[in-house]
């Protein structure tokens, strides 16, 4: 059932739209190919806070302070990294 000509114009308009506020999502969608990245940067945060509380914790028992300050580094990092991450463009395809 091909479109009226009302609704062809409302999809070009819309396109037009799409192109304006984000180039990149409509350049994505135009080429049907999906691009993904390495890994999610929520899972990766996520893992990194849990790794370094679990070698805090680690640290504890066994006295080794450098141990405790690298899973004290991982939980800033992931803290920070995620705080950037949501700081950037809401509209992305993850």
């Amino acid at each position: 059932m091909p479109l009226s000509e009302r609704e062809r114009r409302v999809l070009q308009q819309l396109e037009r739209e799409l192109f304006i506020q984000d180039p990149d999502l409509a350049r994505q969608l135009e080429s049907g190919v999906p691009v993904h990245g390495p890994v999610q940067p929520r899972v990766r945060d996520v893992m990194a806070a849990a790794v370094g509380v679990l070698l805090i914790l680690l640290a504890i028992p066994l006295h080794v302070v450098p141990l405790a300050l690298v899973g004290g580094f991982l939980v800033v990092y992931a803290v920070v990294s995620h705080k950037k991450y949501k700081n950037q463009s809401p509209s992305r395809l993850l």
